[in-house]
């Protein structure tokens, strides 16, 4: 991912809050975040088991790329004014994200690793290691696929039972995230792809 300069804020803002569908966008993302704070994948610190290697991979492995996370279409709103957060934005390609996001993406990069603000990181964060997928059917499921993921999570590695009430808000985010076509487009996208690469997964629910 070619990732162009951090935007500025005041601009960034005055250019997303023109867009009504943004506006939407950003009152469904933080009533989904409300339901998500209140659950954990498992009843412990799970950072302790990797020394947060989710958040810090960069920093142990300097010589790989950077690794960050795309943000869901709104989300970036959240970002705009956060000192805890550097806002970026890239190019898209029809490949790797929906032709209905136009040119550009979002990304938000924690600027104290692994001491982020919890309260407004992104929801691929918040809901992993579960990720959406769509069957042939356009089923919603939750599943656990670690194949472009760099590091090893061991909750993924040892199979570590996710607690019952993390899964069902995790369900209930991403249905509700659905509602939202460019989410629905994505979420297609990628499980196409799973399907066109034979990429293995565990379905959860």
């Amino acid at each position: 991912m070619s990732v162009q300069n951090k935007l500025s804020s005041l601009v960034l803002k005055l250019i997303l809050l023109k867009k009504s569908d943004k506006k939407e966008q950003l009152i469904r993302i933080k009533k989904v975040h409300e339901k998500l704070n209140k659950v954990s994948p498992v009843d412990y610190d799970c950072g302790e088991l990797c020394e947060q290697i989710c958040c810090t991979y960069k920093e142990e492995n300097p010589k790989e790329s950077e690794l960050v996370l795309y943000l869901l279409p709104g989300e970036e709103l959240l970002y705009v004014d956060s000192p805890d957060y550097e806002l970026y934005h890239f190019e898209t390609y029809e490949d790797k994200y929906p032709s209905s996001w136009g040119d550009r993406g979002y990304i938000a990069k924690c600027v104290n690793p692994p001491k982020c603000n919890r309260s407004i990181r992104p929801m691929q964060c918040r809901t992993y290691p579960l990720r959406p997928h769509l069957d042939k059917n356009g089923k919603l499921h939750l599943i656990i696929d670690d194949s472009k993921t760099p590091y090893t999570c061991p909750l993924i590695r040892d199979h570590v039972k996710l607690n019952d009430d993390f899964i069902k808000a995790t369900y209930e985010a991403w249905k509700e995230l659905l509602e939202d076509s460019l989410v629905y487009d994505l979420l297609v996208l990628e499980s196409k792809k799973r399907y066109d690469e034979k990429i293995e997964y565990e379905t959860i629910l």
